[in-house]
């Protein structure tokens, strides 16, 4: 029922194309500011929108940024006020809640945990591990592994420590953690064997193994079910949200699940058009590998539900995050997180 939806408003951007060239439409397009943390193409819905243009259906213009700082840093520009929506990881928006800054997540722009765990040939030939072992040998196989990251103390030490500690392992001292820098980075040092193993979304465990410098030995949103059903990467608003305001999530909403449909109706078109307008220099067949692997992540259609925010806090307190209060999920609906305009748009169609 949800992706007919999603069609239709699909076609519905098609057709009213032909008004951009009015002036009067021109007139009546409102301004959408989103500004996002990182640059990955987990974002998926947000690049593909883009891409596709799906926001000139509703009468609006995106202006999108990424913002420098990361995830904090767009959450910093959201607060002031120079950004209408932050795109996000969901654990930067509970650790804001959690300290009362005024921030609900709207819209699931990834609903798992895309990280895969990427290892070196040698760590395979020296552990006689194999990609299809048991899980908790596959894990074992990290003591005493050198794993790179784009910094130290950031997300990807956190999910390759909570890795370590998934497997029986002592997450501080059965793992080495080395900074590298960003992704193509992280590919070189691997190839060069420098570092053992990485902690990154698609497409870059598909590209190492195209390379043969590595091998995805675990994929964090297929290997742990609770990983596969939360909201990772959201929309978040600032609150309280006026009519005006309101209104114009409503369309934006809209907008990102005609864009969620392209994908799932024709994912190698719209990956190889998001490449082409957004990654030019990227290997063609590694965007749509990834956009097929993170595919099953958009096809809610935005929503978001409480068992998912249940399973990000779980996330959040296995990794190490102290919020300094408890959580539940369930009460925290229309505070911390929302279906209300996700449900407005289906209503609007």
């Amino acid at each position: 029922m949800l992706v007919r939806h999603l069609k239709r408003q699909f076609v519905r951007a098609a057709a009213v194309a032909l008004l951009l060239s009015l002036p009067s439409f021109a007139a009546a397009q409102q301004t959408i500011r989103i500004g996002q943390g990182v640059p990955t193409l987990s974002f998926l819905p947000l690049w593909s929108a883009r891409t596709l243009n799906t926001f000139a259906a509703e009468g609006l213009t995106v202006s999108a940024v990424v913002v420098p700082g990361g995830d904090a840093a767009a959450l910093a520009a959201l607060d002031a006020g120079d950004i209408d929506l932050a795109a996000v990881g969901s654990e930067t928006v509970m650790r804001a809640a959690a300290k009362g800054q005024p921030f609900e997540m709207v819209y699931s722009l990834m609903s798992k945990v895309t990280l895969d765990l990427v290892v070196a040939p040698a760590l395979l030939e020296r552990t006689g591990v194999k990609p299809g072992d048991p899980l908790q040998k596959r894990l074992a196989a990290l003591k005493g592994a050198v794993v790179g990251v784009a910094a130290i103390g950031g997300a990807q030490e956190a999910a390759a420590r909570w890795l370590a500690a998934k497997g029986g392992l002592d997450p501080k001292n059965d793992i080495k953690v080395a900074q590298v820098g960003p992704p193509p980075a992280i590919q070189a040092a691997l190839e060069n064997k420098r570092i053992d193993a990485f902690v990154l979304s698609p497409p870059e465990g598909y590209l190492a193994e195209q390379a043969g410098a590595g091998k995805i030995l675990v994929s964090l949103g297929h290997d742990f079910p609770a990983l596969a059903n939360q909201p990772y990467l959201v929309l978040a608003v600032k609150t309280p949200v006026d009519d005006a305001k309101a209104a114009l999530l409503v369309k934006t909403v809209r907008a990102m699940q005609a864009a969620g449909a392209a994908v799932l109706q024709k994912p190698d078109e719209t990956a190889l058009a998001i490449q082409k307008q957004f990654f030019p220099k990227a290997d063609p067949n590694a965007i749509v590998a990834a956009v097929k692997s993170l595919s099953d992540g958009i096809a809610a259609g935005g929503k978001i539900d409480a068992e998912g925010i249940q399973n990000a806090l779980a996330t959040a307190r296995d990794s190490g995050v102290a919020f300094g209060k408890d959580f539940d999920a369930k009460a925290l609906e229309n505070q911390l997180w929302t279906n209300r305009f996700v449900a407005a748009a289906a209503q609007a169609k």
